[in-house]
């Protein structure tokens, strides 16, 4: 697509293509009782994309509002997306690609029942104004999620995972019920590990058993400024490192990471220079 204005109704999927789907322009109205835009290929490595450009887009689909079978980019645009499928039955996330996302921009807007964003492997983010409400996860990567720069502003169960998050620089508000951020170990490529070297992160968590920021493995903060509203701000399985920014913690800066323990309880298992966790009681 190069241009055009298209207004699509359709009891399965918007817009579908085997190898690729490729949108340089246009104005896009979908609402599918399906995938609103999704590529099907998953033969060949090198084809079911899906690559995006620019346009206008309002999806609002049952399943997943776009879709790749392997890779999917989106390099500017507007988009309005909701997805109201029932994720016991479906997969209704915002948008999804299967080996990987990379987005450099765009303005991005995504209300879902399932994550707002998904790859099976890789997500990277370097641009854009990201507005998330899901009721899953808000950015979910089995692989490495890397965050380059953008502004992000999610609210869901949790807010950001993957086995290995990547923070380079962005303002991210995130607003959660179970974790702000959290790596868990979901792909044997990478070690479990969150790692923050820069930006500005707001974590505001909802009260009982939640956590700003849970590694299941290390914890390693270079850089950045992080401000978690929280019972819990932190809590890892492994090392916890500081060696660099700014943590502030219900309205008091300190330069300990402190940890999580069964109950509510925190023990400081993470000063500068680093510390290992006790074991959950």
């Amino acid at each position: 697509f190069k241009s055009g204005t298209y207004n699509i109704t359709s009891n399965d999927d918007g817009i579908r293509g085997k190898n690729s789907v490729i949108i340089f322009d246009g104005k896009f109205t979908i609402k599918a009782s399906g995938d609103g835009i999704k590529s099907t290929n998953e033969e060949d490595a090198s084809l079911g994309t899906v690559a995006i450009d620019g346009g206008s887009f309002t999806i609002n689909s049952v399943n997943d509002a776009i879709q790749a079978q392997t890779n999917l980019s989106i390099n500017g645009g507007t988009f309005n997306i909701t997805t109201t499928g029932n994720t016991n039955s479906v997969s209704a996330k915002g948008i999804k690609g299967v080996n990987s996302v990379v987005i450099t921009g765009g303005t991005i807007d995504i209300t879902t029942t399932d994550d707002g964003i998904h790859s099976d492997g890789d997500i990277s983010i370097s641009g854009g104004v990201l507005t998330i409400n899901s009721k899953d996860d808000g950015i979910h990567a089995d692989g490495m999620m890397t965050i380059d720069g953008g502004t992000f502003n999610i609210t869901g169960s949790e807010g950001i995972e993957a086995t290995y998050v990547k923070i380079n620089d962005g303002v991210i508000t995130i607003s959660a019920s179970d974790d702000g951020i959290n790596a868990g170990n979901k792909s044997n490529k990478y070690s479990v590990t969150i790692e923050i070297n820069g930006g500005s992160l707001t974590i505001t968590m909802g009260q009982g058993d939640t956590d700003g920021i849970d590694s299941n493995g290390n914890l390693y903060i270079n850089g950045g400024t992080i401000n978690i509203t929280a019972q819990s701000p932190f809590d890892y399985d492994g090392e916890a490192k500081y060696t660099g920014g700014t943590i502030i913690v219900n309205g008091e800066t300190t330069n300990a990471i402190t940890n999580q323990m069964m109950g509510g309880g925190n023990m400081g298992g993470g000063q500068q220079g680093g510390g290992q966790r006790p074991g959950r009681w």
